[in-house]
């Protein structure tokens, strides 16, 4: 038994290499990133199905999943890093070649864990446990990044104090009316507005999940808290500027992130009749 899992371990292994470096070339090779993007999730579908067969656990798919993100990540600082660069450029595809390698093979395993019945399949907590643990650490290097490093910042140059620094989107409507009117684009404000939403996503849902035992005053606290300290140290430091319409975006990432917490629940509640965080052989059945 142990020589079986051995031997899995090391084909998954091999298996994940061989995935990270046909991604990586087809990166290099083709201008086109989408079709990389593309081939990241087959991968990830097909080795998550081979890992959870060969297996019947959730072990070697977050296994795989740990060594995709890793390695993911290592090669996209690298890039980053040495830029400019005649041979290979940096493309924020590389941001969403570390993200779909979590991504996909979380939500296979999910659908697996909700669609699979009796105890064939167990483990799928520790496996989420294991991949929540995974993203914070990649969640925190794109905090850094997006809020200190390279600090997101609206299109519009950073305006005197005034009512805009107290009533949400007061700043962002004022410019979308000056770009509609002297026909300018807007893609750069939604752009924006998009990153702002996805960053406090995961920061509503993974608080949704791990602080299910404190009183809603509490959480609450949280979600809020989260944005503002967020953009208090951006004050402080200097790294781009503290505004009264990135704490809202984010906040409407937090809710929807909560909002995704419950979607599940419910899913997993009518599907499977547990909940998705709980284990099959220690579930409370609901009736």
């Amino acid at each position: 038994m142990k020589n079986r899992s051995v031997n899995i371990s090391s084909l998954v292994i091999l298996l994940s290499l061989l995935s990270f470096m046909a991604e990586i070339c087809i990166y290099y090779l083709i201008n086109y990133h989408a079709v990389c993007l593309v081939t990241a999730i087959i991968f990830a579908v097909g080795i998550g199905h081979f890992c959870l067969e060969s297996s019947l656990n959730y072990g070697y798919n977050f296994l795989h999943s740990a060594f995709m993100v890793t390695a993911c990540t290592i090669f996209a600082i690298v890039i980053y890093l040495i830029q400019p660069n005649r041979w290979i450029h940096y493309d924020y595809c590389l941001v969403y070649l570390v993200l779909l390698n979590w991504l996909v093979p979380f939500i296979y395993a999910m659908i697996r864990s909700l669609i699979d019945q009796g105890p064939r399949f167990d483990g799928y907590h520790i496996f989420f446990q294991r991949m929540s643990i995974l993203f914070a650490v990649v969640f925190v290097f794109a905090i850094l990044k997006e809020y200190f490093i390279t600090p997101l910042t609206p299109p519009y140059e950073e305006l005197v104090f005034g009512a805009h620094n107290f009533v949400p989107f007061m700043a962002s409507a004022s410019y979308m009316e000056i770009a509609i009117r002297n026909h300018l684009e807007l893609a750069p404000l939604l752009l924006y507005i998009l990153k702002m939403v996805c960053m406090g996503i995961p920061a509503g849902f993974f608080t949704r999940v791990y602080t299910d035992s404190l009183p809603f005053p509490a959480r609450l606290g949280i979600y809020f808290g989260v944005p503002i300290v967020l953009e208090i140290l951006q004050e402080l430091t200097g790294r781009g500027w503290g505004d009264i319409d990135d704490v809202t975006m984010s906040m409407f990432g937090v809710l929807i992130g909560v909002i995704l917490y419950y979607i599940m629940n419910l899913l997993f509640q009518s599907v499977s009749n547990r909940e998705f965080t709980v284990t099959r052989s220690s579930a409370k059945y609901f009736q």
